[in-house]
């Protein structure tokens, strides 16, 4: 098996094997895996996903870009090698497989960051992993649903890293170490 890992808290950095892919032919190929990745909890109508990527051309042409996008993300990806494969896909939809052999640090950081009863090194980590914006500086040209959401996303990341640097603060306060209370 062959890890995927998928960095997308600050600059968007995606590894197989431990190396970078650069078989994508573009950033809307990125952004359809991004998307895919982080939203993997259930599977995505294409005409949604063309629709996403894809918003100024008329539907046939935006499938196609999409069929031509999806195709050039399994090569970079290696999804036909992969066991379980990357992404589960029907005629109808697309889906990220979350069983499949990936890290995410989206997902890491939500574990981390939404615990019930979050331990400080829980919360220590997810900063750690916070190492920037959600897909910072990154934006396919001419997908504005795609910017729309990346923000969403953005800005919830964000209220989420305030309120672990706020129970951190918390924490360090209560211990009396007060030089890292105010570092959070």
């Amino acid at each position: 098996m062959t890890h995927l890992s998928l960095h997308l808290l600050g600059p968007l950095q995606i590894t197989l094997g431990g190396e970078p892919i650069t078989g994508f032919e573009s950033d809307k190929v990125r952004a359809l895996l991004a998307y895919l990745a982080v939203e993997a909890h259930h599977p995505h109508r294409r005409d949604s996903l063309a629709a996403l990527l894809w918003p100024d051309r008329p539907d046939q042409a935006a499938r196609k870009s999409l069929r031509n996008s999806l195709a050039n993300l399994r090569q970079a990806i290696g999804d036909r090698r992969a066991t379980p494969p990357f992404l589960l896909i029907t005629r109808e939809t697309i889906q990220f497989n979350v069983a499949s052999d990936h890290w995410l640090d989206v997902h890491a950081f939500r574990e981390l960051a939404e615990a019930v009863r979050p331990q400080l090194s829980c919360l220590e980590d997810a900063v750690v992993l916070y190492q920037g914006s959600f897909l910072e500086g990154f934006s396919p040209r001419g997908s504005a649903p795609f910017d729309d959401w990346s923000m969403l996303v953005r800005e919830r990341l964000h209220r989420g890293v305030l309120n672990v640097l706020r129970q951190l603060a918390t924490i360090y306060e209560q211990q009396g170490d007060y030089d890292r209370a105010c570092e959070s």
